[in-house]
C-alpha cells in the first residue's frame, strides 16, 4: 500500500480552490453542502474544500499505465487538497473488468478503470462475470482519459514456425499455440475472451486442437515470451504500456490486426472499431497500420462522493493535461472538453457542473 501525504500549505491559495487566506492558522469550517445548492457558473465557492479529506484510490499493480495514471491523478489532486489530505494508492484493483464493483461495495472512492466495463455491468441482467448488474452506487467524473486497443502479439518465433499471421488464420487451420493472457477480471482477459467469440470458437476449441491458455501477470507474460514459452498473448493496452514495451524489447515479435469481420463483431459489443497507426502504440513489432478495436479508461468514483470534492477532482484532472502528458503519453488523446461523453447517464453532480460551468455540457 502506498500513501500520499499532502505536505503543501500555500499553493492551495495560488489555485484560488481553498476558501482560506494567508493569516488563517487553522481552516474554517466548511458550511454543509445543502445550504449553498445553487452555486452560479464562476462562483468561487464552487468545487471548494476547506476540511483535510481521505480517499481511498485504488490501482492495478505498478508495471501497469493504470498505476502511472493514480499516482498521477492522485498527486495533482493533493496538490488541492487542504493540507493534511490523504490519499491511499494500494494495487488492490481487482482489474478493468470488475473494478466497479469495488467502488459500489465501499472499497475505494476512486478508481481508473475501462468505461466499456461500466457499461457492460450496466446493461448485462447478470453484470460482469456474473457479479450482479449495476444499478447505482457509482458514477463517472472524468471519461476518455486515453484509447487503449485489443492488442495481438505473436512471437516471431511462432510465425517462422507456423507460418501463421493472424489470429484468423490461427483459428481456421487449428494452429497449436501457447497463449498467455492477463488474469480473470482484467479487461485483457476480457478482450481475450470476447475475440474468441467474435471468432466462433470457446476456449475447449482452442485446446482441443492442442493449445494451451496460461493467465498470469503482465511481469510474468513477458518472461514467458522471452523464455519461448509463450507464442500469442491478446490484451487491451494503452499506447507505450510499459510491460508490452519490455516484452517486445526482449523478445522479436509482430502485433497483428485482425479482420473487418471481427472488428465488427465486436463493435457490436460497444468496442470502438479503430485503424491503429504504425508505431504509435511504442511497441517494437507495430510496423504496419492495423484494424482493431479500443475503448478508454475514465475516472470513476462513489455515487456519494460529495459534490464539491467531486467538482474539484474532475476539474483538477481537466485542467491539467500537460501533467497527465508528462507521466504517460498515452493519455495525449484525452480531451478534456468530451470529459462528460461516454458515461454520461452516471456523470457525477459535482462533475455535471464543472462541465456545465465551462460549456463543455449545456
Amino acid at each position: 500500500m502506498r500513501k500520499v501525504i499532502a505536505s503543501i500549505l500555500v499553493v492551495l491559495l495560488v489555485f484560488g480552490l481553498v476558501g482560506c487566506n494567508s493569516n488563517s492558522s487553522a481552516p474554517e469550517t466548511k458550511e454543509p453542502a445543502q445550504e449553498e445548492p445553487n452555486i452560479e457558473p464562476g462562483d468561487e465557492k464552487a468545487g471548494e474544500i476547506k476540511d483535510p479529506v481521505d480517499l481511498m484510490f485504488i490501482s492495478m499493480a505498478s508495471t501497469t499505465a493504470i498505476y502511472t495514471y493514480s499516482t498521477t491523478i492522485a498527486n495533482m489532486l493533493l496538490d488541492v487538497l487542504p493540507p493534511g489530505s490523504t490519499i491511499d494508492v494500494p494495487e488492490t484493483s481487482p482489474g478493468g473488468l470488475t473494478a466497479q464493483y469495488s467502488v459500489i461495495n465501499g472499497d475505494t472512492d476512486l478508481v481508473v478503470m475501462n468505461g466499456i466495463s461500466v457499461r457492460w455491468s450496466m446493461e448485462n441482467e447478470n453484470g460482469v462475470m456474473d457479479l450482479g448488474k449495476v444499478t447505482g452506487g457509482v458514477s463517472s467524473l472524468v471519461n476518455g482519459l486515453d484509447m487503449p486497443h485489443i492488442t495481438i502479439l505473436f512471437s516471431k518465433a511462432f510465425i517462422d514456425k507456423t507460418n501463421c499471421t493472424s489470429i484468423e488464420d490461427l483459428v481456421k487451420n487449428k494452429v497449436p499455440a501457447n497463449f498467455y493472457v492477463k488474469q480473470k477480471g482484467n479487461l485483457g482477459e476480457g478482450a481475450f475472451m470476447q475475440v474468441l467469440e467474435a471468432l466462433n470458437v470457446t476456449e475447449d476449441d482452442l485446446i482441443s486442437w492442442g493449445c494451451t491458455v496460461t493467465r498470469d501477470t503482465a511481469a510474468n507474460i513477458g518472461t514467458a515470451f522471452q523464455d519461448g514459452l509463450a507464442d500469442v498473448t491478446i490484451d487491451h493496452l494503452p499506447n507505450g504500456q510499459a510491460a508490452t514495451v519490455q516484452l517486445t524489447t526482449n523478445t522479436e515479435c509482430k502485433i497483428v490486426g485482425m479482420a473487418e469481420e471481427t472488428a465488427n463483431a465486436l463493435a457490436e459489443k460497444g468496442w470502438t472499431k479503430d485503424i491503429w497507426k504504425a508505431g504509435a502504440s511504442k511497441f517494437i513489432g507495430h510496423d504496419e497500420d492495423i484494424l482493431t478495436v479500443g475503448a478508454p479508461n475514465c475516472l470513476i468514483a462513489r455515487s456519494d462522493l460529495d459534490e464539491d470534492l467531486a467538482y474539484l477532482i474532475t476539474k483538477t484532472v481537466c485542467e491539467n493535461k500537460d501533467k497527465l502528458v508528462a507521466a504517460s503519453a498515452a493519455l495525449e488523446v484525452f480531451q478534456p472538453e468530451k470529459g462528460g461523453e461516454i458515461l454520461t447517464e452516471i456523470l457525477h453532480p459535482g462533475a455535471l457542473r464543472y462541465y456545465k460551468e465551462m460549456g463543455y455540457i449545456k
